[in-house]
């Protein structure tokens, strides 16, 4: 029986000791630090930022693309109205022309070149010679 005691005491003790630490390692875990929070605190963070970036890349995109818009339209617009200054340009020239003005006349007339207004009438001199063909 005195044995039995012996275990029993041990067994006691071993309890009371698992116990204790059981208790001790409870109470450690209220003071230690919570790395999940920070770590939450951190991912929320850039969470935020990359939230801002993507407005900030999404506003310069817009930005860029109505900047490209305009562009295009100015562009056309100063294509046809390129385009219509040349016509006018090319009847004026061809009008003179028919009614018997030289090239020099016409550029002095025009402000053009003699070579610039000799340019023009070119396309104009084929046509006239593919006609009479």
């Amino acid at each position: 029986m005195n044995f039995e005691k012996e275990v029993n005491f041990m067994l006691e003790i071993a309890l009371i000791a698992l116990f204790s630490l059981a208790a001790l390692l409870f109470i450690l875990s209220y003071f230690r630090k919570d790395k999940t929070a920070e770590l939450e605190k951190q991912i929320e963070q850039m969470s935020i930022t990359h939230m801002q970036e993507m407005y900030q890349l999404k506003s310069k995109v817009r930005f860029l693309e109505e900047e490209l818009l305009l562009s295009a339209e100015q562009s056309s617009l100063f294509r046809q109205n390129t385009s219509n200054a040349h016509n006018k340009l090319y009847l004026e020239i061809t009008s003179l022309y028919e009614k018997g003005l030289d090239s020099q006349s016409i550029a002095s007339k025009t402000q053009l070149t003699i070579d610039e207004v000799n340019r023009i009438l070119e396309p104009y001199f084929h046509q006239t010679r593919n006609r009479g063909i």
